[in-house]
């Protein structure tokens, strides 16, 4: 999925396995934030749904991301084209040729089974591109196995409840630059809430198979994209958190967070994740629910 915050929430809830107040990589990012490179921290949001609430509680904290165009009603409608509330936000704007650092929110519903929408099958298969193998967006996703990490002496905890690991992915935003990380992703998972946390792990900056880093897509002669020469890259975070609706029933929000620090090289300074971005989105949304139904209805067949 090329929308940035949705491809970094959806790689990371791609294993989800408690509640939001046993996951401590999302307390920090509240709390202490996501490191950019002057030092600076940058805190996440927290999310709009606190856990248990009950109807009357849901419904109050949609209001505060519903406006006169995208009203509750229409936020929890059963429709494919119901709306999608995408904010990005400039944190901090460099002079010169510095580097901007950059946050997105998001907020979506769908409608479908729980179970469905949660299993680790069906999250990995949104992700999986459709012609795997020759896409020019997600070249490269996954977890490493047990033995990349013990050869990194890294390892990741899996007890009842909450999973660590370490998700890599390479992929490119609007044919102009090409993205690589690895974050460290906790997740967790209570009764009716889905929560992922990640963050780009400075362990891998120069790592020989995953290096964080980014790389211009530049174009020759003949206007084929070739990749540019690489550059250090490790700052992002974010988290998605997926909530049960008390009503209507069936209903799920989706509302992820992200902030990174967006290198002038990118985009020469321009902000086009604000101008392409939230468009993208839309479109990825909307073939999110319908895999979602579809998936629904094959399990159902």
């Amino acid at each position: 999925m090329n929308a940035f915050p949705l491809h970094f929430a959806l790689i990371a809830l791609a294993a989800v396995n408690g509640p939001t107040a046993q996951n401590p990589l999302f307390q920090d990012l509240l709390k202490k934030g996501v490191k950019m490179s002057d030092g600076t921290l940058v805190k996440l949001p927290p999310p709009i749904l606190a856990d248990a609430l009950d109807a009357a509680g849901q419904h109050a904290a949609l209001t505060k991301v519903a406006d006169a165009r995208s009203p509750v009603k229409e936020l929890v409608a059963k429709s494919y084209y119901a709306p999608v509330v995408v904010k990005v936000r400039t944190v901090k704007q460099s002079e010169g040729e510095g580097p901007a650092v950059r946050a997105v929110d998001l907020w979506f519903t769908v409608q479908g089974d729980w179970n469905t929408l949660t299993s680790r099958e069906f999250l990995e298969s949104v992700l999986k591109p459709a012609d795997e193998g020759k896409s020019r967006v997600v070249t490269k996703s996954g977890s490493l196995s047990d033995r990349e990490l013990a050869a990194r002496r890294l390892s990741a905890t899996v007890k009842k409840g909450y999973e660590e690991r370490f998700v890599y992915s390479t992929f490119t935003l609007f044919e102009r630059v090409e993205i690589s990380a690895t974050r460290f992703s906790v997740l967790t998972r209570g009764k009716d809430v889905v929560l992922a946390a990640g963050r780009v792990d400075p362990r891998f900056a120069k790592d020989a198979d995953y290096p964080n880093q980014w790389r211009p897509l530049l174009r020759n002669e003949q206007a084929e994209i070739q990749l540019g020469p690489a550059h250090p890259w490790a700052n992002a975070g974010g988290y998605a958190k997926i909530t049960r609706l008390v009503e209507p029933a069936g209903t799920v929000l989706v509302e992820c967070h992200v902030v990174y620090e967006e290198p002038c090289g990118w985009f020469d300074g321009a902000n086009l994740v604000k101008q392409k971005g939230p468009l993208i989105v839309l479109e990825k949304v909307r073939t999110f629910r319908r895999k979602l139904a579809l998936a629904g209805t094959e399990k159902r067949d």
